[in-house]
């Protein structure tokens, strides 16, 4: 996700945290991270969250439609910015960077509905090889049903990827990737417990940028079912016990780069705080059990670990910190019957109601191409906002890669943006 799609999720007034994924351990490739605000159905992962608790005069007013409910707004923005990347690609100069970012999102509370339209169109001046054309759209809906939540999720997202995860802390990557998703959870209370069911299919397409070796496979479907047994919302501490199935199948997949059709059984248990504390800690950790086609990758059992650490003491200051140990065959695009390894540390911290810092760390490692990759990058961004429409970011993105495929063994990356929001 780059800078400027976490500055759109800084706009929104109300986070909405979906069913589906969010007890999942994995969150190298969750579509949620890829899109710049909670869409109900999508999980999102861990990151900065005391810029959405502005206060309510400095957020986005919303536009009223005419012959609309009164509940309908309309949160229009654009952002414009231009910055030097070091290295846009593999063995490709330093060039000078633009970008163009129009969105829009509807919010309707009276159904619980949220969607969402982005695209981020960036253009490099020394090498074109390495433009891209990131688009990004999503629907949710919550919808109470008794004392059951039926959550329905829909979305569509273009973007660039390196092998180790779906999104990019803003950096460039040699994958073209469109995802495909729909998602559906019914959760019910029982007792103590609540309980929540889900299905989920997903399909990802792959294409080559700036002349970046080629992919193991074309094409991804994935169709996925799990069920969730967690204490009540109102528990200090919330156990929880989850288990999912995916069915995973490849669409030309190259011979021997570790691809083939299989089927994963993951069994994970723990236990977490309750969102809103203000020490939050999560300790999750189960197996996961891999089987492919016959004659094709050998069969394996690995276990699986996240661990989470968040303090938000006030409005103005935020500390997440997670790290993850995951497997399964739709986990990234790197070597499936592997784990993948993520460490994820995000601070902020606010001098003025209007100006905030923001310290950035991703680190991710896995098995691509038969070998260890590595991948680490490092953001510091400051938010400034001018008036109640128009915010400044600069922001630097210093990365480090290590066996990557594709990317530039290190990148630097400078940006300038003017966000504009109504």
């Amino acid at each position: 996700m780059s800078l400027s799609d976490r500055l759109r999720d800084i706009s929104s007034l109300v986070l909405l945290i979906g069913l589906i994924g969010s007890v999942r351990i994995g969150v190298a490739q969750s579509i949620g991270d890829a899109l710049p605000l909670a869409v109900p159905g999508f999980a999102v992962a861990p990151g900065v969250t005391a810029l959405s608790r502005l206060h309510r005069d400095d957020l986005p007013a919303g536009i009223a439609l005419p012959g609309f409910p009164p509940d309908v707004d309309v949160y229009p923005s654009l952002g414009a910015g231009i910055g030097g990347d070091s290295a846009p690609g593999a063995g490709q100069a330093a060039s000078v960077v633009g970008q163009i970012q129009p969105a829009v999102r509807l919010d309707d509370a009276a159904l619980g509905l949220v969607m969402y339209a982005g695209a981020d169109l960036t253009r490099y001046g020394h090498d074109g090889a390495a433009d891209s054309n990131d688009i990004s759209a999503g629907a949710g809906m919550e919808i109470p049903l008794g004392p059951e939540t039926l959550t329905l999720g829909a979305a569509r997202v273009a973007t660039q990827d390196s092998a180790l995860g779906l999104t990019q802390s803003g950096g460039s990557a040699p994958f073209g990737v469109v995802v495909d998703a729909v998602r559906l959870a019914v959760r019910r209370p029982v007792g103590a417990f609540d309980v929540t069911a889900r299905i989920a299919a997903t399909q990802a397409g792959l294409s080559v940028i700036g002349g970046a070796v080629p992919p193991g496979f074309r094409a991804r479907t994935s169709l996925t079912t799990g069920a969730t047994i967690e204490t009540a919302d109102d528990a200090v501490l919330r156990w929880l016990v989850t288990g999912h199935v995916d069915v995973v199948r490849y669409r030309d997949a190259v011979a021997g780069a570790g691809f083939a059709d299989g089927d994963d059984l993951a069994l994970i248990a723990g236990v977490e705080t309750e969102p809103a504390a203000v020490t939050r800690v999560r300790l999750l950790a189960g197996v996961v059990r891999q089987a492919f086609a016959a004659g094709t990758v050998r069969d394996v059992t690995s276990p699986v670990v996240s661990a989470g650490l968040g303090w938000a003491p006030d409005g103005l200051v935020s500390l997440e910190l997670d790290v993850t140990r995951d497997a399964g065959l739709a986990t990234t695009l790197g070597t499936p019957g592997t784990a993948v390894n993520t460490a994820r540390l995000a601070i902020a911290e606010a001098y003025a109601r209007n100006l905030l810092f923001t310290f950035g760390l991703d680190a991710r490692s896995g098995v691509v191409a038969n070998r260890t990759a590595t991948e680490i990058d490092a953001t510091v961004a400051a938010h400034l906002q001018l008036s109640r429409s128009l915010t400044i970011a600069p922001s630097l993105l210093v990365a480090r890669r290590h066996d990557l495929p594709g990317s530039a063994p290190r990148e630097a990356r400078v940006m300038l943006l003017l966000i504009w929001s109504r």
